[in-house]
């Protein structure tokens, strides 16, 4: 994109934030400070705009506290500047939501914006292809409010325009402007038959963010959620030990029955949509749970509105957005602990709701502040900081693997180098190709990886090679006329090639002539 191709390509990536890094790279050259300068401003953004969507729900305290509490997440923290796409997907998809309520709420013009920044999102990260199935909930609920619905169809056509640079590029690219996209969405269907536990990151588990969130969160939200149980704890005690308990709750319970009765149908029916949902999981497309996910918060919605709760409607839209990526990643078989973070903004919204409802429930007002409010809000900046000035250490910890392996690549990049001049003239494989790519600034070619007679081209786990896998790796070496291989494999003895150099993980294999 940048006019400087060093070889090495890889265009199934989503190509936003590849763009944006190759302008900075036409004037300052090829480095690493880019993308890094890039993810970070990005997160800044979406930041500010995080604090302006929950403005729409709380106070400037509490959206204050919410936008801090997202800011350090530790799987947020462990992944900004690092080049990756998702936070960059992540804080552009927060604005797409705030105009998408502001074009509601305000003026539907703002879905001029909020269409073509989801488009946006979509081609910094294909998996944020989902955040329409929310953005069209929250329309469609709030339809009978929007006064010009053919500014809906305007911003859609928007947010197509952006489209068309990128089907430019694939087609000139591929020779099929639509590749990149079935590519991924072919792979993001596999059923769990089709995958293997091989696979470095196959996770069939279902709950493992769930399980897990604990230590995606931090102690900061753990916290908050304690401050909730006791509301609700002392919420409970009140409600147990109050003398008017009954005469008070007579007419909730009276409103709460005339209720069941006059829904029965859509009661039924949204409990088969939920008992379905339940089932489905895992056992067909991710596509018909999400579909049927929509269809449970819809009736479920309709419900709850004859109460004339007050923001309702935006409750649900980030529930909607929280559900949706929770139901996708859950299902989908290839887990990776940083997609998380597509969580964490929902997360934020829904924790600071249970932080703001028991603030204010046990609230003691002074001058009409809450002093409740107060005390608990100086006690979470508290609770900010050391969790994040603790869990600094441990992204380095968390990186570490991932460094050593980097410097490892510098190192026999910068050997190979000195040893053989014209490296550039000779057929190089590696297990890291694109390491070796930037730092021989040339293009490798990629080694897939034999396993008992199977080909298998990322994130295989199982190093155990047998003789016949070690022979297949030879062979391919062989075929292409390789030069060179730079293998993380232990143990790999190759007939037609000879190791000549270790660093780390890493080692060099040379052609025997």
């Amino acid at each position: 994109m940048a006019g400087k191709n060093i070889g090495y390509y890889d265009l199934v990536r989503p190509p936003f934030i590849p763009f944006l890094t190759s302008l900075i790279f036409r004037f300052e050259g090829l480095s690493i400070w880019p993308i890094m300068l890039i993810d970070g401003f990005i997160f800044i953004f979406g930041s500010i705009g995080l604090f302006l969507l929950l403005r729409f729900r709380f106070d400037n305290l509490t959206s204050f506290l919410g936008t801090l509490l997202f800011s350090t997440f530790p799987i947020v923290l462990t992944f900004i500047c690092s080049g990756l796409t998702d936070i960059s997907s992540v804080s552009i998809t927060i604005w797409a939501f705030f105009f998408t309520v502001l074009a509601v709420k305000n003026n539907s013009k703002w879905f001029y914006l909020s269409f073509p920044l989801a488009m946006i999102s979509f081609v910094t990260r294909f998996a944020s292809a989902l955040i329409i199935f929310p953005v069209l909930f929250y329309i469609l609920i709030n339809l009978r409010c929007i006064k010009r619905k053919k500014d809906i169809l305007i911003g859609m056509l928007f947010s197509f325009v952006i489209l068309l640079p990128v089907f430019w590029f694939f087609y000139v690219s591929f020779g099929d402007p639509f590749y990149t996209f079935s590519s991924f969405f072919g792979t993001s269907s596999r059923s769990i038959s089709e995958l293997t536990g091989m696979l470095f990151f196959y996770n069939p588990d279902l709950l493992y963010f769930v399980k897990n969130m604990p230590s995606f969160i931090g102690p900061q939200a753990i916290g908050v959620v304690l401050v909730i149980f006791l509301g609700f704890l002392v919420y409970i005690l009140k409600s147990i030990f109050n003398k008017n308990k009954k005469s008070m709750e007579k007419p909730h319970n009276n409103s709460f029955k005339l209720l069941l009765l006059k829904n029965k149908l859509k009661i039924l029916f949204l409990a088969l949509s939920v008992a379905t949902l339940i089932v489905s999981l895992q056992g067909v497309h991710y596509l018909f749970s999400e579909i049927l996910l929509f269809v449970s918060l819809f009736l479920l919605y309709n419900l709850f509105n004859a109460f004339k709760f007050k923001d309702l409607d935006l409750d649900f839209f980030i529930v909607s957005w929280f559900m949706c990526f929770l139901i996708f990643h859950s299902v989908y078989v290839i887990k990776d602990f940083r997609y998380f973070i597509y969580l964490a903004p929902p997360l934020t919204y829904i924790l600071m709701m249970g932080f703001k409802w028991t603030t204010s429930f046990l609230g003691i007002k002074i001058k009409n502040r809450s002093l409740t409010h107060c005390l608990f809000s100086g006690f979470l900046v508290i609770l900010l900081i050391l969790s994040t000035y603790t869990s600094l250490p441990s992204m380095g910890e968390t990186n570490k693997d991932l460094k050593q392996l980097n410097e490892d690549s510098i190192s026999i990049s910068n050997w190979l180098v000195n040893y053989d001049p014209n490296y550039q003239t000779k057929i190089i494989y590696s297990d890291i190709w694109p390491y070796s790519g930037w730092h021989l600034k040339m293009n490798i070619n990629k080694m897939p990886q034999f396993y008992n007679n199977m080909v298998i081209d990322v994130g295989f786990k199982n190093y155990n090679l047998t003789a016949q896998d070690m022979m297949k790796y030879n062979d391919k070496l062989v075929s292409d006329h390789a030069d060179y291989y730079i293998s993380r494999k232990t143990g790999l003895t190759l007939i037609n090639y000879k190791p000549i150099k270790q660093y780390g993980s890493l080692t060099l294999y040379q052609r025997i002539v």
